[in-house]
């Protein structure tokens, strides 16, 4: 799922840092379940229009992926046209349109966008062909596709929990939240093959084997993390503003990080970044509590994932004016709270390259694995008076 829908009411109350692993011994994660190959009986109509002034994406030759984006409609329930067609974001500057991707749809019973996916490198993206429904993974330089082997349930994709998709740690593995909303559950897919399983829908990192999963959980204070095998780890952390605020980690390589808000989500609320925290999955152990060095204009955050060991990228929303906003991307030093500037999605800007951009779409990540330095622009910075409701 997005960033931002991780965010987790959790619970936790300590008067330290506190990090424990329970000494009983913990049962492993159910042994996942293969889905079968799977075919796309009724496939949904896809109503996006050509965009004006874009070009569609080559057949190959393309480089990495940074960004993605549809333009959505200002009116709720209403098909966005020309709004419809995913656009991609190259590290080169290049703005193209998806016309093989499923955007905006239409179903007998549901009317929506289909998700879209870039890897951590950029190299490839996840998205439901507009021709038949079938879930593929596409690689940008060679124009090679690989069927996922798994048929999305049109009738429930208006379910923002349902109708989602993440790739996990480097890319490896492509997380799909695609199963009824009854079923706490969720489908891996090896990118690579396309073989398919299903697993707990709390998934937070896969090993490159795929046999070791790391699972977070919500506990009545804190969160237990999982790994495949070993103890539940409790992770509980003091010192924040709102304790509940706690949860969502993003997992890579036994490490987990957590940027963790001031409050929970709630009419008024203070919901900018308060906290990083990190953890090591194997012990249980609180490697830092630092406070993020962001700038006084944030008004929400999320984490990405890893940069590497030492840092991790995270998504801000800032605010310009009144009613205006621009998304910024940071990497942060999990040991010192340092940050520095990696990126900018202004939908000013990009209103200037695609004039059919209104800020009522969906927007996904990617391509920050080895990205080029990026030289941020001096703004001026405007410090937030957050009030409550009236």
């Amino acid at each position: 799922m997005t960033p931002s829908a991780k965010i987790m009411l959790l619970f936790a109350v300590a008067m330290m840092v506190v990090s424990c692993s329970s000494t009983a011994p913990a049962g492993s994660p159910p042994k996942p379940v293969r889905v079968s190959q799977a075919t796309v009986a009724r496939p949904p109509t896809a109503v996006a229009e050509t965009p004006p002034g874009l070009r569609a994406l080559p057949p190959s030759g393309v480089g990495p992926a940074t960004y993605a984006y549809t333009c959505g409609s200002e009116a709720a329930g209403e098909t966005a046209g020309a709004c419809g067609h995913w656009r991609l974001l190259t590290r080169d500057g290049g703005v193209w349109y998806l016309p093989e991707a499923l955007g905006d749809y239409e179903t007998d019973d549901e009317s929506g966008t289909a998700p879209l996916a870039i890897s951590p490198d950029g190299l490839r993206i996840a998205y439901y062909r507009a021709s038949d429904g079938r879930l593929v993974v596409r690689e940008l330089a060679t124009g090679a596709t690989t069927p996922m082997q798994h048929a999305f349930t049109w009738d429930i994709a208006g379910s923002t929990d349902t109708a989602a998709m993440e790739f996990l740690g480097k890319g490896t593995w492509l997380m799909i939240y695609n199963l009824p909303p009854d079923e706490e559950g969720a489908v891996l897919a090896a990118v690579a093959t396309g073989e398919t399983r299903e697993v707990p829908g709390n998934v937070i990192d896969v090993d490159a084997t795929g046999s070791r999963l790391t699972t977070e959980t919500a506990a009545d204070t804190g969160v237990r993390l999982q790994t495949t095998g070993g103890p539940v780890h409790h992770i509980t952390v003091t010192g924040l503003h709102d304790q509940r605020a706690l949860g969502g980690f993003i997992a890579q390589d036994g490490l987990a990080f957590d940027l963790v808000p001031r409050n929970i989500p709630a009419c008024g609320n203070d919901i900018s970044p308060d906290k990083l925290v990190t953890v090591d999955l194997t012990t249980g152990k609180t490697i830092s509590v630092v406070t993020p060095r962001l700038p006084a204009d944030v008004l929400r955050g999320w984490g990405i994932g890893w940069l590497s060991p030492r840092e991790v990228l995270v998504s801000v929303v800032r605010k310009r004016s009144q009613d205006t906003t621009v998304e910024n991307t940071f990497a942060l030093d999990i040991m010192t709270g340092g940050a520095r500037q990696t990126g900018r999605i202004d939908k000013a800007g990009l209103r200037v390259r695609d004039p059919g951009l209104v800020p009522y779409g969906s927007a996904v990540y990617g391509g920050y694995l080895a990205a080029p330095p990026y030289k941020a622009t001096p703004e001026k910075v405007v410090p937030i008076k957050h009030r409550g409701c009236e």
